[in-house]
């Protein structure tokens, strides 16, 4: 099978453990498209909190960001693809984040808000370099809910995905991005179906995709593609989930795979 797009996670995944990009997997992610493929962004990042990712893809690349909830345009910021929140299910999604400790993060198209100012709230700032803003009622709604972030102690969260897995109150699924963090998105958004948007919008067929990642949230997209990858540092229910398990990110696992696949 001729692979055509590649579809990668961004931290640990592009990049390294100093959260930075070599210049071979910059130098691949331009060799590939000389090639005439394509390597695309997967992440949960949104616009604002992607800069440094999104820099890496030519001009015009659809992106997928904020697992799956959005593709954008390289260069440009186009929205070309999205699924919104329910406005009913973001304002109970919220009053039900508000029993736990720590903090609410909401992510709609104006930007960042958040519920309570602490330090769960401090650190989300310093790590995704979004400074939020207070969380008003219409904020749930005005522009457009992408997700919804609990962030807590890892017992916190770890109780809080319990009890939303099995609730039927609101249509979204939910997963983590790390222990602290509870990524609350609507019902069928996950970079599964984020890479096959994407696929649509290039003309390639599901088995023509290749998909690489690290963690919980890329398993959709792993399953979703014409063959999974996951990263040599991935958790073990990752690497159970991929048909290839690729070199860590310390041995730019993921620069490896586009020269043996798509250039």
């Amino acid at each position: 099978m001729k692979y055509r797009l590649l579809a990668a996670d961004y931290d640990l995944t592009l990049t390294g453990p100093d959260h930075r990009v070599t210049e071979r997997t910059r130098a691949a992610i331009l060799r590939v498209f000389e090639a005439g493929n394509y390597v695309t962004l997967a992440t949960g990042r949104l616009w604002a909190g992607a800069k440094s990712a999104v820099s890496l893809f030519p001009e015009g690349v659809p992106l997928i960001l904020c697992n799956g909830g959005v593709l954008r345009r390289s260069g440009s910021g186009e929205i070309l693809y999205e699924q919104l929140m329910g406005d009913a299910d973001a304002r109970t999604v919220l009053d039900w984040c508000a029993g736990f400790e720590g903090a609410a993060m909401l992510w709609n198209r104006e930007g960042l808000f958040s519920d309570r100012f602490n330090e769960a709230t401090e650190v989300y700032t310093r790590l995704s370099g979004n400074t939020p803003r207070p969380l008003a009622p219409e904020d749930a709604s005005r522009a457009g809910v992408y997700k919804i972030l609990l962030l807590a102690r890892a017992d916190t969260v770890a109780r809080a995905r319990a009890q939303l897995k099995s609730a039927s109150w609101a249509a979204v699924d939910c997963f983590t991005s790390s222990p602290e963090m509870l990524e609350i998105v609507p019902r069928g958004v996950n970079k599964g179906s984020g890479l096959e948007a994407c696929a649509r919008l290039l003309g390639l067929d599901r088995a023509e995709t290749m998909a690489v990642g690290d963690g919980e949230n890329d398993i959709p997209m792993l399953r979703a593609a014409g063959l999974g990858v996951a990263m040599g540092n991935a958790d073990e229910t990752v690497k159970a989930a991929a048909a290839l398990v690729a070199p860590p990110c310390q041995r730019d696992g993921a620069a490896w795979l586009m020269e043996n696949y798509l250039i």
